[in-house]
Parts: C-alpha cells; structure tokens; sequence
C-alpha cells in the first residue's frame, strides 16, 4: 500500500511539473525574423504607399556599430542583430533603429530607445522645418519578446499643403514591425 500512495504521490508531482512547464513557454513560437527583415518589410510598406519615395527615411544614411553605441547607447553584446538608418541631412529628423536584444537585454535597449527619442525631440522642438516638430512627436519606441524599435518616420507627400499626417505612418510602420516578427513565427 506504501508502494502505491508513493506512486500516486509522484504521479501527482508529475502532472503538476508538467503543467508549470506547459504553462512557462505559453506554446507559443518563438520568431525567426531578423531585425533586416523587419526593417526592410517597413520600408517596403512605405515604397508601396509612396511609391516615388523608396522608403521611410529620407536621404538615408546607414547605423553602424559605433553609432549604435555612441549616439544610441545600445553595446553589440546587448543585441543578436539590428539594423537602421537616420536622414543624411542635419535639417531633417527621421530615423529607424529596429533591434533584436539578446535574452534578458530587452528592457535596456527599450530605455535606450526612449533616451535616444527624447534627446531627438529635444533637438528638433524647435525646428519645425519639414515637420519635424510634429514628426518627433508622432514619434515612438515598440516592443515585442525581444525586439524593440524606434519609429521616426513621416513622408511629405507631394500633394501635402501644410498639414501632415505622420501619425499614420508611424502606425504603418508599426503595424509592419508587428507583423512581421508574427510571420516569423510560421
């Protein structure tokens, strides 16, 4: 009888590890998207919405290594990939960071990103040229398991007289960040 109440007793202890265990990983994949493929699906968004464009940041100019670490505060050890961009002219103030962090690294590149957005709204307040003062304040950092992005992007269309609507490319290319780390969950 001791044998069989042992058995149950481990039994019970079983299952219950197990549900802990299905619990802790949610059943849900984990994404194989690469931060280049997220930012080229957001600029491919863009060329299909602007097609004379070519993408979301203007005169673009690529962020490399120092420059992530730098002018973003984000360290190579902190990220598995990243790859961005910033406007190659000192009049406009577009830029578009995206960021897959290592394990454990997500919140210090989210507050990174944030530090980096505030000092570019500081730094364009006052310049509205371009939009840029409404262009910062559309402006935003997104977060997903482990990917993060900063999204400052607005096109001027040509048919745009003095108002601008960055807020709803700021959503496109967050509604494309999204997705596409859900596709590389398939």
């Amino acid at each position: 009888m001791k044998t069989s109440t042992k058995q149950k007793v481990f039994a019970i202890f079983s299952v219950f590890i197990l549900m802990i265990a299905l619990a802790s990983c949610n059943g849900e994949k984990e994404s194989k998207a690469t931060s280049a493929e997220i930012f080229d699906g957001i600029n491919a968004a863009f060329a299909e919405k602007y097609p004379d464009v070519g993408g979301a940041v203007t005169m673009p100019m690529d962020i490399d290594d120092e420059t992530l670490s730098n002018v973003y505060g984000i360290t190579t050890e902190m990220v598995e990939d990243y790859k961005g961009q910033v406007a190659g002219s000192m009049t406009n103030c577009d830029m578009l960071l995206v960021v897959k962090a290592k394990d454990g690294q997500v919140e210090n590149v989210q507050k990174a990103l944030e530090d980096s957005l505030a000092a570019r709204v500081d730094q364009f307040e006052w310049y509205a040229v371009m939009g840029n003062d409404i262009r910062t304040k559309e402006a935003k950092v997104v977060v997903d398991g482990n990917y993060a992005a900063l999204l400052m992007v607005g096109i001027i269309a040509d048919d745009t007289a003095e108002t601008f609507d960055f807020a709803s490319d700021v959503k496109l290319a967050e509604d494309t960040f999204h997705q596409v780390i859900e596709d590389g969950k398939k």
